[in-house]
């Protein structure tokens, strides 16, 4: 089944700065947007308030580009393969597609049963309507995906698009894990330890380190939200964790019990992790890391990020919980780009986060 692509219009508004005001304009005016009393706002002002919307703008533009430029080649070579084959491109879709769909097994439609069942029609038959149609719709995208894919593959489709970069810092003492500083990947999350979307991610996380080991440099960096209110002792508590070289490990407990997090919970878990609970209660109390943490979220949000999770993969942004494929897309073709080879998915990979 043909995917359509429905693109909204970005209206770019771009100003230019004058080295000479024009006539009746003082030299105090240049820059001046708006007065008000006896003050007045900046472009500067002005620009730095909306950054963020402008820079999430800017993504959305670069996205929207993408997924047009992506679409247009795919139907291309949908239509040199018909074509090759004798056939219509609508009778090659149905060919390599649709009539490969088939029914869902029992085993399938039971576990969305049960797992559904609340959101389903009540009428046991219906409901199992809806589960197969749904079930058969899966397949249909992922026999979709697959067929690109191929294409893709086989026509060295390459990407020249060239996507925003951010630069970010990484120090010394940020949790890292896997590749090191020469790793040809770079990627830096940005999380609140209570954003479930955040521990929703963790697993995809894992999977991409153990496709990528070493080529990866995973380094974290917090991003608390104010909706979750013990998001920020956390992120503390996590980097008083990883003073004592239990990052990673406080890292794992945080996700799995977000609902706990506590000033006495957290001394007892470092106790039970093997950290010296004094230094470690030590630490919490006096805000060790307080501005570590405004320094994360002044970051992120200078690269427009301003949910969680967020991320950059060598400077490259992406927002949200999104699925392995998402990240390995920008990977791969980060490793490409410097010439290295990219790994064969593991036979079997289940994908998503």
């Amino acid at each position: 089944m043909k995917r359509h692509l429905i693109l909204g219009s970005i209206l770019l508004v771009a100003t230019v700065a004058c080295a000479q005001p024009p006539a009746g304009e003082t030299a105090g005016d240049v820059g001046v947007v708006a007065r008000y009393a006896d003050q007045v706002i900046t472009g500067a002002e002005l620009d730095e308030a909306v950054k963020a919307q402008l820079i999430s703008l800017r993504q959305q533009e670069y996205e929207l580009k993408r997924q047009q430029l992506e679409q247009t080649i795919y139907e291309r070579l949908v239509e040199r393969a018909a074509a090759a084959a004798g056939v219509t491109a609508a009778q090659y879709t149905e060919q390599q597609v649709t009539a490969k769909v088939g029914e869902p097994s029992e085993e399938e439609i039971q576990k969305v049963l049960t797992q559904y069942r609340a959101r389903l029609n009540p009428d046991d038959a219906k409901a199992r309507e809806q589960v197969v149609g749904y079930l058969k719709q899966q397949q249909q995208a992922q026999l979709n995906a697959d067929l690109k894919d191929r294409l893709f593959r086989e026509a060295n489709v390459e990407i020249l698009l060239e996507p925003m970069r951010f630069e970010a810092k990484v120090a010394a003492d940020n949790p890292t894990r896997g590749g090191g500083p020469k790793a040809p990947i770079t990627l830096i999350e940005y999380t609140d330890f209570q954003c479930p979307f955040c521990g929703r991610v963790q697993p995809t996380l894992a999977q991409i380190m153990e496709r990528y080991g070493d080529s990866v440099r995973h380094v974290f960096k917090q991003l608390p939200l104010p909706m979750h209110p013990q998001a920020r002792l956390g992120a503390e508590a996590s980097l008083c964790a990883n003073a004592q070289g239990k990052f990673w490990e406080m890292h794992d407990w945080l996700f799995a019990n977000k609902d706990k997090i506590a000033r006495d919970t957290l001394v007892t878990e470092a106790t039970a992790l093997g950290m010296n609970a004094e230094a470690f209660a030590a630490c919490l109390d006096g805000n060790t890391f307080g501005a570590r943490v405004d320094e994360d979220m002044s970051e992120a949000r200078s690269f427009g990020i301003t949910g969680t999770p967020g991320f950059l993969i060598n400077g490259i942004a992406i927002r949200g919980a999104m699925p392995f494929e998402e990240f390995t897309r920008t990977i791969d073709s980060e490793l490409k780009r410097q010439g290295l080879p990219v790994p064969a998915p593991a036979s079997g990979t289940a994908t998503g986060g």
